[in-house]
C-alpha cells in the first residue's frame, strides 16, 4: 500500500510541475508584452477584493453551521465555533489529498457524539454543494462569453446534468436508496439523518450568495490591477474564478489546485483583456486568496484559544 502513497505524490508534483513548466513557457513568449503591461495598483480595491473572499467564506461557513446544526439537537454550535472549525481545518487543502479537513471535522465532531456517518454525511453535502454551484453558475457566465459560443451546446448539456444531479440531491428516497445500495455492496448497514430539503435548499442559497461575492471579489482585484471593467470583463473574470476555483478543488492530488486552477483561468481570460491579463491575474489571485485563508487561519486560531467557545469533550459531556 505505501506505493499508493508515493504514487499520488509524484502525480500530484507532476502535474504541478506540468503548470509550472506551461506558464514558465508562456511568460517567456510574451515576456515583453507582460513586462509592459500597465500594472496601477489601487489597494482599495485589493482590500475591497480581500473581503469579498472573507464574505465567501463566512457564507459557505455559515451553510455548514446550518447542515451541522440541523443534526446536533442537544447542544446547537455558536457561529464563532463553525468559524474556527470550517476555516482552520480548510487549511488542510494546501495537504495533497484535500481530505484532512474532512477527516479533522469528522473526529471532532464524534468527540460531541455526532455519528461519524452523519458527520461524513454532512461533509459530502458540503463538499457537492458548492462544486455544484459553482459549476452552474460558472458554466452559465462561460455560455455568455463569446469566445466560448463554440461550445454552447456542450456547456448547455453540461448545465442541464448539473440541474438534474441537484434535483436529485433533494429527493430524499432516491437519496436513501443510494445509501441502501451502498451498504449492500459494502456489506456494511449505514444509518444517518439525512438533511430536509428546505435545509438543504438554505445551506445552497448560502453557496450561491458566496459564490457572487467570489466573482465580486475577482472583479474588485481586476480594477485594483487598474483594469477598466465592461459587462464582457465581469462575465469572463467571475466565470474564472468560479470555473478555476472548483476544478482546482477537484483535483484532489494537487495541494490548494495549486497550477490548475490557474491555469483554468488563464484559458477563460485569454482573450479576454489580452494575454498579459491572463498570465498576471491568475499569480495576483493565487497570492490574495492565501492572503485571506491566513486571515481567516488567525481569526479561527483566535476563536479555538478562547475556552468558552470550545470547552473540552469532558465538559461537553
Amino acid at each position: 500500500m505505501a506505493y499508493k502513497k508515493y504514487l499520488k505524490s509524484l502525480l500530484s508534483v507532476a502535474v504541478v510541475a506540468v503548470f509550472i513548466l506551461f506558464f514558465y513557457r508562456e511568460f517567456r513568449a510574451n515576456w515583453e508584452s507582460v513586462r509592459s503591461f500597465p500594472l496601477q495598483i489601487n489597494w482599495g480595491y485589493i482590500v475591497l477584493g480581500i473581503f469579498m473572499m472573507i464574505a465567501n467564506y463566512l457564507c459557505t461557513t455559515l451553510s455548514w453551521h446550518l447542515g451541522i446544526n440541523y443534526f446536533d439537537n442537544q447542544k446547537k454550535l455558536k457561529f464563532t465555533q463553525s468559524i474556527a472549525l470550517v476555516n482552520i481545518s480548510q487549511l488542510g487543502k494546501y495537504i495533497p489529498g484535500k481530505l484532512w479537513s474532512y477527516v479533522f471535522q469528522i473526529y471532532w465532531l464524534a468527540s460531541k457524539g455526532v455519528p461519524k456517518t452523519t458527520a461524513l454525511y454532512l461533509n459530502a453535502m458540503t463538499a457537492v454543494l458548492p462544486v455544484l454551484v459553482s459549476l452552474l453558475m460558472g458554466s452559465f457566465l462561460l455560455i455568455m462569453c463569446y469566445d466560448w459560443h463554440h461550445l454552447q451546446t456542450g456547456l448547455t448539456i453540461l448545465i442541464c446534468l448539473l440541474i438534474i444531479v441537484n434535483l436529485l440531491i433533494f429527493n430524499r428516497n432516491i437519496m436513501k436508496l443510494f445509501v441502501d445500495m451502498v451498504s449492500r455492496i459494502s456489506g456494511q448497514k449505514f444509518v444517518f439523518r439525512q438533511l430536509s430539503t428546505s435545509r438543504i435548499l438554505s445551506m445552497e442559497l448560502f453557496y450561491i450568495i458566496g459564490a457572487f461575492f467570489w466573482g465580486l471579489a475577482g472583479c474588485f482585484i481586476a480594477m485594483g490591477m487598474g483594469i477598466n471593467l465592461n459587462i464582457s470583463k465581469i462575465i469572463s473574470i467571475s466565470s474564472a474564478m468560479l470555473l478555476g476555483d472548483v476544478i482546482g478543488f477537484l483535483i484532489l492530488i494537487v495541494p490548494g489546485g495549486l497550477g490548475v486552477r490557474e491555469g483554468t483561468m488563464y484559458l477563460i481570460l485569454r482573450n479576454a483583456d489580452g494575454i498579459q491579463f491572463a498570465l498576471i491575474f491568475p499569480m495576483i489571485i493565487r497570492l490574495i486568496t492565501l492572503i485571506a485563508d491566513l486571515i481567516m487561519g488567525a481569526v479561527s486560531v483566535l476563536i479555538i484559544g478562547r475556552k468558552k467557545y470550545f470547552p473540552s469533550v469532558k465538559e461537553i459531556k
